[in-house]
């Protein structure tokens, strides 16, 4: 769709100025708008996420990912000068002896509460849901034999393993007391495998791989309520 729109646009510059025209398309940072009203939600706590329960292809997660995937969110919006963020030492001490259950993502006097306590205008909360499935395989090429001193086709067969990260991310407005942001957010990594680095892996631990999976997700959301620059092609007449 953007190499037919940019090529619609060049056909339309050549037009107007003529074929003998030299064109030179150039790359320029253009600024993109936060997708919320930064000047209203500039500090934030983050609360850990929590598993979905009724997700039933999920499977049993290491300990602690759901704190992990909120701290990726704290390290990425204090980076950006528009946002303050509660710590994570400041949202372990306040959460002492409390574990973040999937009924608070709907527990308005819960989160108004702790809005208040972190003395904040928004709370990052947010569900997720963890899941991988294999497949066997094949894969075609060629292979040269010496035999017939010729290229020949072959193939190989291998288990291609899927790791899924489905995460939910919610800005809950503490003085509204309504959800103003909710989102989700698919990440998807593969393995290939034989049949011997398959077993191993159907016992080795996924915490790596939740964990940049969550990185990545973590990025898109922090990027769309950011201020930021992308690139974009114009073009020059001579």
């Amino acid at each position: 769709m953007l190499i037919a729109k940019n090529t619609g646009i060049l056909l339309i510059v050549l037009t107007l100025c003529g074929c003998g025209s030299a064109v030179t398309r150039v790359s320029i940072p253009v600024k993109v708008e936060s997708e919320i009203d930064i000047n209203r939600y500039s500090n934030f706590a983050v609360l850990p996420f929590v598993t979905e329960k009724e997700a039933g292809r999920s499977q049993k997660l290491p300990e602690g990912i759901g704190e992990e995937i909120a701290s990726i969110l704290r390290r990425g919006l204090a980076r950006q000068k528009h946002f303050e963020v509660v710590s994570t030492q400041e949202t372990a001490r306040m959460l002492t002896g409390e574990t973040v259950e999937q009924e608070w993502l709907s527990d308005i006097k819960r989160l108004s509460q702790l809005g208040a306590y972190f003395e904040v205008k928004g709370i990052i909360i947010g569900s997720f849901r963890f899941y991988s499935d294999s497949r066997p395989r094949r894969y075609y090429g060629e292979r040269y034999s010496i035999q017939s001193q010729r290229y020949v086709m072959d193939y190989q067969d291998y288990m291609e393993k899927n790791y899924y990260l489905s995460l939910r991310v919610m800005i809950f407005d503490v003085e509204t007391e309504k959800i103003i942001w909710d989102e989700d957010y698919q990440r998807r990594a593969a393995e290939a495998h034989t049949i011997g680095s398959f077993i191993f892996s159907q016992a080795g631990p996924q915490a790596n791989t939740m964990r940049e999976l969550g990185k990545r997700a973590a990025m898109e959301f922090t990027r769309e309520i950011s201020p930021h620059y992308e690139r974009e092609d114009r073009y020059l007449v001579n």
